[in-house]
C-alpha cells in the first residue's frame, strides 16, 4: 500500500527539503500545471470529480479522463456515490419505500455502468459521500452500508472507503462510526481517504481538516483491520488535508502537515 499526500504548494515545499516523506501527490484533476509540477518531484495520481447518480454524465469529457490517466499514476477512475435530493424531486429524502429506492439504485448503477463502459468495470472505484441530517441534500438512502454494497456487487466495480465522510455521516446520523464502517463493502477496497473533522463556527462538521485524536483513533483502527487481513488492502491510503484554491488554501498549514505526515506514514508504512 502506497502512501499520498493531497497536493499543496505547503506539502511540495517540505518533500523538497526532506522533513517529509509519502509516495504519491494526490491531484485535483482540474490543473494541468499542478499536475506537471507536482510529477517534476513525486509520481502523482488524479482523484476526479465525477458523480454517479446525479445523471449528468453527458458532459463529462472522456477523453480528457483518459489523458489523465496516461499521463499520470493513476492506476482507477473514481467515482462519487451520490444521490442529491434535487436530482430526485419525488423522493423524499429519508424514504424507506423500496420502490423509491430501487430508482436510487437503478440511477446510480446505470452511471457506474456508464463510466466501466469507457474504462472497465475493474478501472471504476465509488467512493462513500457524507450525509447531513440538517441540510436536506442528500437522499439517506445512498449512505446506507447495505445499498452500497449492492450497488458495488451489481456493477463489479471498486470500492473507496473516505473514513472521515462515514465518521461525518454517522455524527449526523447519531450512529457509531465503528459498527458503520465495517458493514461497507471492504471486500471490494481499492483506495483509502483519511483526514479530520472539525466543526465551524456554525456547529457545521467539515472534513480536510487536521487529525485529531478521534480521528487518529480511526484511522489505527481502519488500518489495523486491513493489517490483520480483516479488510482488502488498497492500492493507496491518502492524506486529505491540505490543497489548493479558496476552499482548501486557508487550512493548509505547513507546522500541521511536518507533524502528522510523518505520523501517518508510520502508521502505513507498518503495513506494506
Amino acid at each position: 500500500m502506497k502512501f499520498a499526500v493531497n497536493y499543496s504548494p505547503e506539502v511540495y515545499d517540505l518533500l523538497e527539503e526532506g522533513t517529509v516523506k509519502f509516495d504519491l501527490f494526490k491531484c485535483p484533476d482540474f490543473d494541468l500545471d499542478l499536475i506537471k509540477t507536482a510529477k517534476s518531484l513525486r509520481p502523482s495520481y488524479v482523484h476526479f470529480d465525477l458523480n454517479v447518480g446525479s445523471g449528468n454524465l453527458d458532459q463529462t469529457d472522456w477523453s480528457k479522463i483518459e489523458g489523465l490517466l496516461k499521463k499520470t499514476d493513476t492506476p482507477y477512475v473514481n467515482v462519487h456515490l451520490v444521490a442529491f435530493a434535487k436530482d430526485f424531486p419525488h423522493i423524499d429524502i429519508n424514504t424507506q419505500d423500496s420502490g423509491e429506492i430501487d430508482d436510487v439504485i437503478q440511477r446510480v448503477t446505470e452511471d457506474i455502468q456508464t463510466v466501466a463502459a469507457y474504462f472497465g468495470r475493474d478501472r471504476v472505484i465509488a467512493e462513500n459521500v457524507i450525509y447531513r441530517s440538517f441540510d436536506g441534500n442528500m437522499l439517506r438512502p445512498i449512505i446506507d452500508p447495505d445499498i452500497i454494497s449492492e450497488i458495488i456487487r451489481n456493477t463489479g466495480c471498486g470500492f473507496l472507503l473516505d473514513t472521515a465522510h462515514a465518521q461525518m455521516t454517522c455524527k449526523y446520523l447519531g450512529k457509531d462510526v465503528y459498527d458503520y464502517i465495517p458493514r461497507l463493502p471492504l471486500d471490494h477496497l481499492k483506495e483509502l481517504h483519511i483526514t479530520g473533522i472539525q466543526k465551524d463556527d456554525n456547529n457545521r462538521l467539515r472534513d480536510s481538516m487536521p487529525l485529531t485524536e478521534e480521528d487518529w483513533e480511526l484511522a489505527d483502527w481502519v488500518l489495523q483491520n486491513v493489517q490483520n487481513g480483516n479488510w482488502l488492502e488498497p492500492w493507496v491510503a491518502s492524506l486529505e488535508y491540505g490543497g489548493v484554491g479558496p476552499k482548501f488554501e486557508w487550512r493548509t498549514v505547513s507546522d500541521v502537515l511536518k507533524r502528522q505526515v510523518p505520523e501517518l506514514n508510520t502508521f502505513i508504512s507498518g503495513i506494506s
